[in-house]
């Protein structure tokens, strides 16, 4: 370590800022923290490290067990969703609710939504109305933002401001559906969290001894409510740390808020500021262009990256360029270039501010057989074939969830949405449970078709079936519904031994959990990134273009990066409507040129149309930077005359009208 890591990660006795500059080894310095206060006596079980994605602490944990020994793996460490999922499971009570929720991933709360817009409306709208689809988000954002829907509306969706009465009431609709269904979304998890930390000052101090170390990463992508959180578990010691950058707050959009961060050392007055500037990742004419966007922000903690690198010399290359298409084509070929130079194609990525402004490139990387994958798509758990799976579990373990049991009942032959809401509506009535064997009884199948009396029959015999084996273990649940599924998935799905596949990963899945409801609170909670080996990786040395937004590629690295479509309008976005917004835009360009390691090239496309030519500026972030010229070393691009090439002997077009004189007549 450095002596600005070693002092962050030797001190203790107050509250402790780390401002980690883009590529200054935080990771590093906070497995070096858990190993210190380790080897000073503190138990690991009372060391807390929330994270924001699984993979990140289950990577720092395990650098720290091969530094130390097994002691780490007693640290618990984890996302802030995670953390308080199992913290809900426990004292959830305190508020009236039961223990067995399940949790709404986005497609089951967007579902949810939909049938409290419809149970609101009632009837066909003669105005404009959010779909549920963005009634979830409006509601999302009001909770992740801790802003009133009426802002949320006037900032996003003014079009819909004259039918706030509506949004509201389908809100308060929205949060009774839950109850009913004994289901927390996302939000719940966080929310529910904080409030029982908030108005219950046993549990808070039970906690607060339990975990006498917090540890905070990427803390300037916290929310006010995550922030909160933390602030509470430390609330009584006061031995808290929180890493982050300022610089790289990009996630605005779900809530992340810098004032977290700027505003640490107000909520904790004796807070230690440390501050990491080596930077092990660019080279030095990288840092310069990076310092230099830095200066220009309105509120910032200072910082001035330098390295200690004496390789790679070359300067950032801003290229000026026309036309979307020969940007497309200058990358394409650069890469091509690279690659023969020795360059794997895995070490070269295509950054860019929105997905639509890789279109051209990605057609020219086919076009030219240069592998690359483009991050985004359906995620595993959002696939259909694996939500009807999970939702079979979730019935076993919550026999209140109607949503699941919906989706899993109109998977049967023969049962429709009438057939299901009639089943739904006797079950709700009635209270019944599956071990008082209700469907055994004629009475209750009055007015079903004989098929669907019988695959529903069949199906409540298979769960109670599964029930009774008692503990639930998540193995031999899932063997037992996939038994049943696995027929239906055939007459269901056209793919469906691709989709089959598929289900062979959940099964690999159920050897780390004993309790079933531990299992599908990891399925709820977790990415595709940090559940599968990717199957579709190029496992050859060249391996594959990166192609991204900025957003995805946080934290990531590559020797050569692209960073594309740099103009005004674009980044930063036309949508911008505050300081506030324009300043997380600035963020945005400076996570984007901090990625590359080695070489970094800036192109913008001036002339967005051929017909009706339209020319755009140089996005702002580059032309108002006093010392452009000595940052980067600016380049005109023309095409290779080989690849100009047009059509050629267009005079010989009388054939062609013979041709097509004779077939016409």
């Amino acid at each position: 370590m450095n002596s600005a890591q070693k002092e962050a990660a030797l001190l203790t006795g107050s509250p402790v800022l780390v401002i980690a500059g883009a590529g200054t080894g935080k990771t590093n310095t906070l497995v070096h923290r858990l190993l210190h206060l380790v080897q000073s006596g503190e138990d690991p079980r009372s060391l807390l490290l929330l994270t924001f994605t699984r993979r990140a602490s289950k990577e720092m944990l395990q650098r720290a067990s091969s530094l130390l020994d097994t002691r780490m793996n007693s640290v618990t460490g984890g996302t802030f969703h995670s953390f308080c999922h199992l913290f809900l499971r426990k004292y959830i009570q305190v508020l009236g609710h039961s223990p067995n929720f399940s949790i709404l991933d986005e497609e089951d709360a967007t579902q949810l939504t939909g049938m409290a817009r419809d149970s609101v409306l009632m009837q066909k709208q003669t105005k404009r109305f959010p779909k549920k689809e963005t009634l979830h988000e409006i509601f999302s954002s009001s909770f992740n933002n801790q802003i009133s829907i009426e802002k949320v509306l006037t900032k996003e969706y003014p079009q819909f401001l004259s039918g706030i009465k509506e949004i509201q009431s389908i809100k308060e609709k929205y949060e009774s559906l839950k109850i009913q269904n004994q289901s927390v979304d996302f939000d719940d998890l966080l929310g529910l969290t904080r409030q029982i930390l908030v108005e219950n000052e046993n549990i808070r101090k039970y906690l607060s001894d339990i975990y006498r170390h917090i540890m905070v990463d990427e803390y300037q992508d916290t929310n006010k409510i995550q922030a909160h959180i933390a602030c509470l578990l430390a609330s009584i010691h006061e031995n808290i740390m929180v890493v982050g950058d300022d610089a790289q707050c990009i996630y605005g959009f779900r809530g992340a808020n810098v004032r977290n961060i700027l505003d640490f050392p107000k909520i904790f007055p004796n807070t230690k500021k440390i501050t990491l500037e080596e930077n092990y990742r660019s080279s030095s004419p990288i840092l310069h262009l990076a310092n230099s966007a830095l200066s220009k922000f309105a509120e910032k903690y200072d910082k001035n990256l330098f390295t200690n690198k004496q390789s790679f010399p070359k300067k950032p290359v801003y290229m000026k360029l026309t036309t979307g298409e020969k940007e497309a084509t200058f990358i394409s070929e650069k890469i091509l270039e690279q690659n023969e130079s020795g360059i794997p194609f895995k070490e070269i990525a295509v950054l860019v501010r929105s997905g639509w402004h890789a279109n051209l490139i990605e057609l020219e990387l086919n076009h030219k057989g240069i592998p690359y994958r483009k991050f985004g798509g359906k995620k595993f758990l959002e696939q259909s074939h694996i939500k009807d799976v999970i939702s079979y579990l979730k019935v076993l373990v919550n026999t209140r969830d109607w949503l699941s049991w919906n989706r899993i009942l109109n998977l049967e032959p023969g049962v429709g949405p009438k057939q299901t809401g009639l089943f739904l509506n006797l079950f709700q009535k009635d209270s019944l449970e599956l071990n008082t064997f209700f469907w055994k009884e004629d009475s209750f199948w009055i007015g079903f078709q004989n098929e669907a009396k019988s695959n529903i029959s069949k199906l409540l015999d298979l769960l109670i079936q599964i029930q009774t084996n008692q503990p639930l273990s998540p193995a031999k649940a899932l063997e037992s519904i996939l038994e049943h599924y696995l027929p239906l998935l055939d007459q269901i799905y056209d793919d469906a031994k691709k989709r089959s596949d598929d289900l062979e990963s959940l099964k690999l899945l159920t050897s780390e959990y004993a309790q079933l409801s531990d299992y599908l609170g990891f399925l709820s909670l977790e990415t595709t990134e940090s559940l599968l080996d990717d199957k579709t990786e190029n496992k050859e040395e060249e391996g594959y273009v990166t192609v991204s937004t900025v957003h995805s590629a946080k934290g990531l690295e590559w020797k050569i990066v692209y960073f594309v479509h740099l103009l005004e309008g674009q980044l930063p976005s036309n949508r911008i409507r505050t300081v506030e917004d324009l300043e997380e835009e600035r963020r945005l360009f400076y996570v984007g040129i901090t990625r590359a390691k080695e070489e970094l090239y800036l192109t913008a496309p001036t002339q967005l149309e051929k017909k009706n030519i339209q020319f755009q500026s140089v996005t702002r972030f580059l032309s108002e930077l006093e010392n452009l010229n000595d940052l980067v070393e600016t380049r005109e691009y023309e095409r290779p005359m080989e690849a100009n090439r047009i059509e050629e002997n267009i005079e010989k077009q009388g054939r062609f009208q013979d041709i097509q004189k004779y077939f016409l007549n």
